[in-house]
């Protein structure tokens, strides 16, 4: 039962407070049953769950239902039922739950904890992963026991399959490594529902290690749940799938730990890898898919195998051929990047990396296995950026001018920024963040100076309202955070100590209001709201201590907030913005490089003006337009193999020092070939005409002159036969070729240089089109 329940109403805002067995270490948003009531699921660190079907007013401790459930499945009355230690819910129905048990047991509800039934197959569940169409198939990873006397039997990873939402369990395959249904898109077409992506041991032998690069490993798919199966990558042992990619890392070298990297299209009938095209040539550990919107991000650490520094690569739109975006980007030795995008913009994205100056030093550092600077001191140098163009340009962070109590701030714009904290701080500091119902808004926890500092008087917290482009200071001290009401209602609570109180903000940061929600204080976890960010209720939990004939008792504290009554208004001229008597404004979110467009873009996005006293509502649907701009310098980024000559964001794209481009005509040229003038537009980027720095095409030798597809082709063949005919009216004036093919060769070379150089398509018809076909 719950042991103490408070709910008051102060200054309009709904409170109430309750208690828990233990620390919360997870919160479950199962969604509406009706528009005015959420399920939500909350789990302790004692393994025992709680469930409200009022928004986190009351809650309904359901221990002993769950172990009187897993009881009755039990077949050995020696056998333990355990706690819970994972809730999962399902991709496609947010009211279908499983509960991972630390024995023999699992359960599964279909109404989000309200309907309990326990799942019992003999053997401990690790992972459970639903179906993206069908909410009744469920795959499963566990490992086999063997009693201790027992001969032949070895201890194995391996893949079970339920079709009937876990009544009934199979055994499909052993010596398992990674497994996933095999397609992400719930409107796939093309893959068969069946489809299983699987890395695993064919031909395993004794008890399973799963350390390290195997080359045994191989990626194997099949349409027929493992009865039969077909090889994808010969020792592929590790594969993320993406709703357009499915990456394979493939396994060069077991005793160095050495990876490259495999790539292919997600949602064709047949797979087709290729290998990740590189501009280096280095040893790769692992990958880190950290973005995978119109291409891809991978973050690759070429050091060591848990090294915490990595570079991070971007794509072209075919996720094949990356070029280095950013340098010596922080990660976590699990692969972790500090690295994000922000939600509900386009390009905008960003990440921590370590001053060039101590992280070069440690990259050689370690290819001299010396140890003149540690990891631990290599933390101290960290420092944020941020793209607005997709990581083809980055740059430090503006830091605001005055700080929140309006002081001016001293901070010289050559060494100094704002940086932020993130993943690898390891929760000890709030890291940025942003929503896609929150249009423009990040917050974040760091300070301004030359480096990140981890100091929790130096920390504070900020927040931008325009994706980025500026920032302000909104708190002194570190704050944990959360957004709802589309961005309309932010509320901050402080995550280094104790505390009973709480701010809020109504007009996006422009003031705060201090509420007081607890008698007793309470050491913040985290605070939470329903996953779309649209409602104004509140979840905070954390701890509180509880005295008890003089023992300290830990106790957890789940707080409901609601926001909904401080107005009393819902918004109103969503569809006349900008007027008078409209509560909302339109905004278009720009970079740096240039002040009109984004990604190619200009879109207005329907937002509610920052004063305005009234709610978004949950039934908002936030209008934009999109204008499409002229392609600019900032829509363009360097191609594979090349780079900007100086540090200026507008320099000039030139090929890396040891690389020489190839103008020769593939083997398998038909009509003609593309060759990069050392650009390539940035991915998912939209813009029309202006700068154009598109690849040059040039013909391929012994191109076919009738194999015109226009009036353009048509037109083509004529010059060409005027031109024919002019150089069999004046061959005496041509030297003999000592060497046909050389000579072709070499004038292909040179022609390709000149039409690189000036930018020349095939289509434009002067003088160098009668040298190169001269020779064609």
């Amino acid at each position: 039962m719950i042991s103490f329940l408070l709910f008051c109403i102060v200054n309009a805002i709904d409170v109430s407070i309750s208690n828990m067995d233990s620390a919360i270490i997870d919160v479950v948003w199962c969604g509406a049953q009706n528009k005015s009531n959420d399920n939500i699921l909350v789990m302790s660190s004692k393994g025992t769950i709680y469930l409200s079907q009022n928004n986190g007013d009351d809650w309904q401790k359901l221990a002993e239902v769950f172990h009187r459930k897993g009881l009755l499945v039990l077949q050995d009355e020696n056998e333990k039922v355990g706690v819970v230690n994972k809730i999962q819910k399902s991709p496609i129905d947010p009211q279908l739950i499983i509960f991972l048990g630390t024995e023999f047991v699992n359960w599964i509800s279909p109404d989000c904890g309200q309907t309990i039934n326990a799942i019992y197959t003999g053997r401990q569940m690790r992972e459970f992963q639903f179906h993206p169409k069908r909410k009744d198939w469920i795959l499963a990873s566990s490992w086999s026991k063997c009693q201790m006397k027992q001969k032949d039997c070895f201890v194995t990873k391996d893949l079970m399959i339920s079709i009937d939402m876990g009544l009934n369990w199979e055994v499909i395959a052993k010596y398992v490594n990674q497994y996933s249904w095999g397609f992400k898109n719930p409107n796939n077409q093309v893959i068969p529902e069946e489809r299983i992506m699987i890395t695993y041991e064919p031909n395993g032998k004794g008890h399973q290690q799963l350390s390290g690069w195997n080359m045994k490993t191989h990626l194997f798919y099949s349409d027929d749940f493992m009865k039969t199966k077909t090889m994808l990558v010969n020792q592929g042992n590790k594969f993320q799938l993406t709703p357009n990619h499915i990456f394979v890392a493939q396994v060069m070298n077991s005793s160095n730990q050495e990876v490259t990297l495999l790539v292919s299209e997600s949602d064709e009938s047949e797979y087709n890898f290729r290998y990740v095209q590189m501009p280096d040539i280095l040893k790769d550990h692992s990958y880190t898919i950290v973005d995978s919107q119109y291409g891809a991000f991978i973050n690759i650490n070429h050091l060591k195998p848990s090294s915490i520094m990595g570079t991070t690569y971007i794509s072209d739109s075919t996720a094949s051929r990356y070029r280095i975006s950013l340098n010596y980007t922080v990660r976590t030795e699990e692969g972790q990047c500090d690295f994000e995008r922000v939600l509900g913009l386009e390009g905008i994205y960003i990440a921590n990396v370590y001053a060039s100056e101590q992280a070069e030093l440690y990259q050689s550092e370690i290819d001299e296995d010396s140890a003149r600077i540690k990891e631990s001191d290599l933390s101290k140098f960290k420092q944020t950026k941020i793209t607005f163009d997709k990581g083809s340009r980055w740059q430090s962070l503006t830091p605001p001018q005055v700080d929140s109590e309006g002081k001016k701030l001293q901070c010289d714009s050559k060494t100094c920024s704002l940086h932020l904290h993130s993943v690898s701080t390891k929760m000890q500091f709030g890291p940025f963040y942003s929503t896609k119902n929150s249009i423009g808004l990040i917050l974040g926890t760091g300070n301004i100076g030359k480096h990140l500092s981890y100091r929790a008087d130096q920390v504070n917290t900020y927040m931008s309202r325009d994706g980025g482009l500026t920032w302000f200071e909104i708190a002194k001290g570190s704050h944990i955070y959360e957004i709802g009401d589309h961005g309309g209602v932010i509320v901050l609570a402080s995550d280094q100590q104790a505390t009973k109180v709480l701010k809020y903000s109504w007009n996006e940061g422009l003031t705060w209001e201090i509420f007081q929600f607890s008698e007793q204080p309470i050491e913040i976890t985290n605070i939470i709201t329903e996953p779309s960010n649209i409602g104004t209720r509140f979840i905070i939990y954390g701890t509180s201590n509880l005295y008890i004939n003089d023992e300290n008792i830990e106790q957890g504290n789940i707080v409901k907030i609601d926001f909904s009554s401080i107005h009393g208004r819902e918004c109103v001229g969503e569809d006349s913005p900008s007027s008078p008597n409209s509560d909302y404004e339109l905004w278009s979110p720009t970079g740096k490089i240039n002040p009109d467009c984004l990604m190619g873009m200009r879109v207005e996005y329907v937002r509610r003006k920052r004063d305005a006293k009234c709610f978004n509502g949950e039934d908002l649907q936030r209008q934009h337009s999109v204008q499409y701009c002229q392609c600019t310098e900032e829509d363009w980024e360097c191609d594979l193999n090349f780079h900007r000559e100086n540090s200026d964001s507008n320099a000039k794209c030139i090929p890396y020092e040891l690389y020489e481009q190839d103008f020769e005509a593939p083997q398998n040229c038909e009509d003609y070939y593309e060759v990069s003038r050392g650009y390539r537009r940035v991915a998912g980027n939209k813009c029309q005409g202006g700068v154009e720095y598109n690849p040059v095409k040039l013909l391929c030798p012994g191109f076919k002159f009738w194999k015109f597809r226009n009036i353009w082709d048509f037109m083509l063949i004529c010059i060409f036969a005027a031109i024919v005919y002019f150089i069999y009216k004046n061959k005496h004036h041509f030297s003999k070729k000592k060497d046909h093919n050389k000579e072709q060769q070499h004038s292909a070379r040179a022609y390709g240089q000149k039409m690189v150089e000036r930018g020349l398509g095939y289509r434009e018809f002067d003088e160098d089109l009668i040298e190169v076909n001269q020779n064609v």
